[in-house]
């Protein structure tokens, strides 16, 4: 493995013998040398053949004696046919539409992780998406597995959750042996998202101050997302059964009859929450935490997705002058609503995305007590904005996943 020169967001980036990538000729020097460009990334080394500046080459990075040379596997026409010719891919769509993404994004793989990503590709149903994680699994160095392949998949998926959990409940229903863990599942699954017992006032002041926050997180307790993280860590009750450690005993149980709806529901699941916590892992200064959970809100049964992204300071803690929250909730009245809360130096920007004219109206009569909340906790809100939804033009409004793999999407 070798280090590379620099980049434009002063990272050093570090690629592995046998990577292949697609890349841009900045200059020529003496000796066979080139400054290549990477996406942001610059890199200095030694060329194999005689390439021409402003030119765009599949090279593949070849390590010899220590010192990184880049071997010419594609013509100065590089396109998606010579990178399949070179690497004999076979002629399928799935290989065709990861081949022309390399050309256009920042991708660095082996021969092997191409041909694996290939497969991968081709048997997907959103071919966008599939490219999408492979991006990332190249961008953040995860393991090239299928299962983590799958996890991210799942966690992209714009399959509603609600319906996710319904499809389960209905698969374990026709379970011809149904065990404990088939009855606890299925018990759980009718329990998740609604308020704890707190007492009689619970319901009636359930999205208040600390009251959501508690509502949220025993909800995330009750799916056992995060488990892992110090903030959940510490609302967790010791014993608890979770939605998630039901479904790994679930499908490693040894001998039982498995209906295979219920398995497949059972595993997609389980791959959605893993790809959550794949999606939360810090990266560097940045930190982002992103969840799905079932809520009932007044007797409507929704789910709240959440998405929030914040700055670790020097010493390692969280900055809590800067970050910013995404809530995208489905309301019974309101229907599709996103709330966009941004905080730079403990200043309050809040978006909210809703189709309803009358969302402004009732918002106004929140918004003074909104204000003096903020202030008991030495925040003061600049501005509350309101804004219809993105819609392509002659389309009907379609509720859509949230996409990770290139930051914060609010469009819905």
């Amino acid at each position: 493995m070798f280090q590379t020169l620099s980049s434009g967001q002063n990272r050093v980036l570090t690629l592995k013998n046998g990577q292949i990538f697609f890349a841009h000729v900045n200059r020529l020097f003496p000796n066979q040398h080139a400054e290549i460009q990477l996406g942001t990334h610059r890199l200095i080394a030694r060329l194999e053949a005689p390439l021409e500046s402003g030119k765009g080459y599949f090279l593949q990075v070849d390590l010899v004696e220590g010192e990184p040379r880049l071997k010419l596997i594609g013509t100065k026409n590089a396109d998606q046919f010579s990178l399949m010719r070179q690497l004999s891919l076979p002629n399928e769509k799935g290989y065709h539409a990861l081949a022309e993404f390399f050309t256009k994004e920042s991708l660095s793989m082996t021969r092997e992780q191409i041909q694996q990503a290939g497969q991968w590709v081709g048997k997907a149903s959103d071919k966008k998406l599939a490219l999408d994680v492979i991006k990332l699994m190249s961008a953040r160095d995860m393991p090239f597995s299928e299962n983590i392949f799958n996890s991210l998949l799942a966690a992209g998926s714009k399959f509603p959750l609600t319906d996710a959990l319904s499809a389960l409940r209905t698969a374990l229903a026709s379970e011809t042996e149904p065990d404990s863990i088939v009855q606890r599942i299925t018990g759980l699954i009718n329990e998740l998202g609604k308020p704890p017992q707190n007492g009689a006032d619970g319901q009636t002041h359930m999205l208040e101050g600390k009251t959501a926050m508690d509502n949220i997180k025993h909800a995330v307790q009750q799916m056992g997302l995060f488990h892992e993280h110090a903030i959940i860590r510490d609302s967790e009750v010791s014993g608890a059964e979770s939605l998630k450690s039901l479904l790994i005993q679930y499908l490693g149980r040894s001998g039982a009859k498995m209906n295979p709806a219920a398995r497949q529901a059972a595993e997609q699941l389980l791959h959605r929450m893993n790809g959550q916590l794949l999606l939360s892992i810090d990266t560097g200064p940045m930190q982002q935490l992103f969840f799905d959970i079932p809520l009932e809100l007044y007797g409507h049964r929704t789910e709240l997705s959440f998405q929030w992204e914040g700055k670790r300071r020097e010493d390692g803690k969280i900055d809590p002058d800067y970050c910013r929250v995404v809530f995208y909730l489905d309301l019974e009245n309101l229907d599709q609503t996103v709330v966009d809360v941004k905080i730079q130096k403990r200043i309050t920007n809040i978006t909210v995305i809703n189709e309803s004219p009358k969302i402004k109206a009732f918002a106004a009569m929140l918004i003074p007590e909104l204000k003096e909340k903020l202030k008991e906790y030495d925040y003061e809100l600049s501005a509350v904005h309101f804004k219809q939804p993105f819609r392509q033009k002659n389309k009907p409004l379609q509720k859509s996943g949230p996409r990770l793999y290139s930051g914060v999407d609010i469009q819905i």
